[in-house]
């Protein structure tokens, strides 16, 4: 087994006939594809500019061969099929021909090596293995590698095609030159292999056969290349290019093997590649060239002068444009107005949330997490809790500081007790104990003194363990939701339930959409349309590339919205102008009239339909897997509830669950927590001497996603019972 074998790794068989053939052929195919491309240059596109490109690939390198491995002077086997993964690199430009077609001229570093591998089954009398320790010849089962090196520089030209506007297929000749070409054979020993065998010269379980120049290689290869590629834009000039393709060898690397059909070794490179491409902008249309023409001079009767052309320049004929342009009203129904009259409905809209009195920390942590907004002493003076018109109560919680500091700072004989809390199983809150609990207290007390003012001694901290009404410790969620500072206030008002206000306007129709129209014999180089509202402008719409389904529409929004007008009618004003290439300019306008129409009334949550008026509230804070309700933090909203129930009014209750637990519990446990706000409502409306109408009562439970219950005070706020109330307006 110590032997090395006598060969260099290439057997010295003639080529065999069809082999020489084949390549003579795929000569002639290759210079007839470099003639045909030659033919095509003056068939480039002579209003395009042409791309550069740079880029990789990665190949799977096939390899059919028929080297043949000896052990000695003993035929172990023959390798016919091998295959290796390489990376190549590659760059060139593409050059626009006439029509669809495109030119790639590429420049390449190709890496062609490949592996071929074979179990050694000498046909001789080889003795087995030898374990020193016993002295005993021991059964081999050996693995003959052959690893081939071989570097390629070359180029190619492809011919282009797109099937689809950024899907392409490519295919074309290339030529390359071996620049290094190498082998590497050896051997190693493999299961089932006896596990003390080794080599006599290497004493372990390799061993090299040879290695060095592969001999008669063929450094001149030629070929097709064939590649589909999809192409994704990013920049105005720049996109990726990614693709897949296989080169097909005219040539074969080799040609002194005789036992392989294709002759050789041959190798064919299947893999993908990635390119970044750089266009160049195409070049504006020339201006037409002014026209010559030629006239004879007067003749004079004495003397005669000599006569001569004098050149006259003639400007050419002007475009024509003209454009119109007219507006429809698009409902929300999809119908079509066609004298729209837009009506802006201004309504004073006043929401209900409850004060969710907890501020949640990370584990083993005191610092304020970043999602609960923060002022700065310097900010303050600005923030007013009826600005938060937000119809997300998450949001209004995450606001919970600055609203407990400036309730604080407007009623002076009130204070609140900070409670920091910890769970007892969270890995860091555990570690730390009460030192954790008490320094979120601390923070909080901090912010409120330094930000807002507030006096230390109005803010009293406190810490303990667990909260009086714990949540599960034994389950992250239950854990996150345990730790928290709450806020315990002296006097109701600090955690009251908050009103928000603002103006809500609602134009109708929503939707205006302008058909425009343009008549011209040249190229448009802009047109808009605007919409102004006496000097003011509204909305501005490229026409150009605005919309690619010739629908121009304007949403009217609040960005967007009409300004309330001084009178009970005014106007809004359209123009649509465009510009040709040549500079001439057209304009066409037209009028929308406007209504203004006023109300001022309560809503809640968006809810109000023709002839009623809807109002929701929300009855938060029910404890972890609990349907008894907080009165405290509830009495208020079931008292404005009673007192907006009319005669023949409907009340809807809707009970809903966090994510957490089992559904059939959470349905349970919803449909618990509506028949107790249900209560609560009927003995407030028996107090007031009010008949109580009939409660439709529905069960949710964690079916509807209310807020984000990947955060415990999302969880917390969506145990919650909804109300809606509808009244007929009269």
């Amino acid at each position: 087994m110590g032997r090395v074998a006598k060969n260099s790794g290439i057997s010295n068989y003639p080529p065999p006939r069809r082999a020489s053939k084949f390549c003579a052929r795929g000569r002639i195919i290759f210079f007839l594809s470099i003639a045909l491309c030659a033919a095509n240059t003056p068939l480039f596109a002579q209003d395009q500019k042409p791309s550069v490109f740079v880029g990789a690939s990665f190949n799977s390198n096939v390899g059919l061969a028929n080297i043949q491995a000896y052990d000695g002077s003993d035929l172990c086997g023959v390798f016919t099929s091998g295959k290796k993964g390489a990376p190549s690199l590659f760059g060139g430009i593409t050059f626009p021909l006439s029509g669809k077609f495109s030119i790639d001229t590429r420049l390449e570093y190709d890496n062609l090596s490949t592996s071929f591998n074979l179990l050694a089954n000498p046909t001789g009398n080889m003795p087995p293995a030898f374990d020193h320790t016993t002295h005993v010849a021991v059964p081999i089962t050996r693995e003959r590698l052959y690893d081939a090196t071989l570097d390629m520089v070359g180029g190619a030209v492809l011919i282009s095609y797109p099937i689809f506007p950024m899907l392409r297929v490519s295919a074309g000749p290339y030529l390359g030159y071996l620049i290094r070409r190498s082998y590497d054979e050896t051997e190693e020993l493999i299961p089932p292999t006896d596990p003390s065998a080794v080599y006599d010269t290497t004493r372990t379980t390799t061993r090299p056969i040879s290695k060095g120049t592969i001999a008669s290689i063929n450094p001149l290869q030629a070929g097709v290349e064939f590649s589909a590629s999809f192409e994704l834009p990013f920049e105005p000039h720049l996109s990726l290019r990614s693709s897949i393709g296989a080169s097909i060898p005219f040539t074969a690397f080799s040609s002194i093997f005789s036992s392989i059909p294709v002759g050789g070794l041959n190798l064919i490179p299947i893999g993908g590649s990635l390119a970044l491409v750089y266009h160049f902008s195409e070049p504006p249309a020339p201006e037409p060239p002014p026209a010559i023409v030629s006239v004879a001079p007067q003749q004079k009767e004495q003397p005669k002068p000599i006569p001569v052309e004098t050149p006259t320049i003639v400007t050419p004929k002007r475009a024509m444009l003209s454009v119109s342009v007219k507006a429809l009203g698009m409902g929300d129904d999809g119908r079509e107005v066609t004298e729209p009259v837009i009506s802006i409905e201004r309504t004073h809209v006043t929401e209900v949330y409850p004060m969710l009195h907890y501020v949640f920390f990370d584990d083993g942590s005191s610092k304020i997490p970043e999602r609960y907004h923060r002022e700065t002493a310097a900010t303050r003076s600005a923030f007013h809790e009826k600005d938060l018109f937000t119809a997300n109560a998450l949001e209004i919680h995450h606001h919970v500081l600055d609203i407990l500091g400036a309730r604080l700072a407007k009623n002076p004989n009130t204070s609140v007790t900070l409670v920091g809390t910890r769970s007892e199983h969270s890995p860091n809150d555990s570690l730390q104990k009460s030192t954790v609990a008490l320094g979120r207290a601390l923070s909080v007390q901090d912010y409120l003194a330094n930000v807002w003012g507030i006096a230390r001694d109005r803010l009293h901290v406190r810490e303990r363990a667990l909260p009086d009404v714990a949540s599960d410790d034994h389950n992250p969620f239950g854990q996150a939701e345990n730790r928290r500072v709450e806020i315990i206030p002296s006097s109701p008002e600090i955690t009251a339930p908050l009103w928000t206000e603002r103006i809500e306007r609602i134009a109708t129709p929503p939707r205006i959409d302008f058909e425009p129209e343009i008549t011209a014999n040249s190229g448009i180089r802009s047109a808009t349309i605007t919409v102004y509202q006496h000097d003011h402008v509204l909305r501005t719409i490229d026409a150009l590339s605005d919309s690619a389904s010739s629908d121009y529409l304007w949403t009217i929004d609040e960005h967007s919205m009409p300004d309330d007008a001084p009178n009970a009618e005014d106007s809004l004003r359209y123009v649509f102008s465009a510009v040709d290439s040549l500079g001439d300019t057209a304009e066409a306008s037209g009028v929308v009239r406007l209504r203004k129409e006023t109300s001022d009334i309560t809503r809640h949550a968006g809810d109000t339909t023709r002839n009623k008026q809807l109002e929701r509230y929300s009855l938060i804070l029910f404890d972890y897997s609990s349907s008894q309700l907080d009165r405290k933090e509830s009495e208020a909203i079931v008292k404005e509830m009673a007192a907006a129930v009319k005669d023949q009014g409907h009340v809807t209750l809707t009970g809903h669950t966090d994510k957490t637990g089992d559904e059939a519990f959470n349905d349970r446990l919803a449909r618990d927590r509506v028949m107790r706000a249900t209560r609560m409502l009927e003995t407030e409306l028996k107090k007031r001497g009010v008949q109580a109408p009939p409660v439709v009562m529905e069960s949710r439970g964690s079916r509807d996603n209310l807020f984000d219950n990947s955060i415990p005070e999302g969880r917390v706020l969506s145990r919650t019972v909804r109300a809606t109330i509808e009244n007929e307006m009269k």
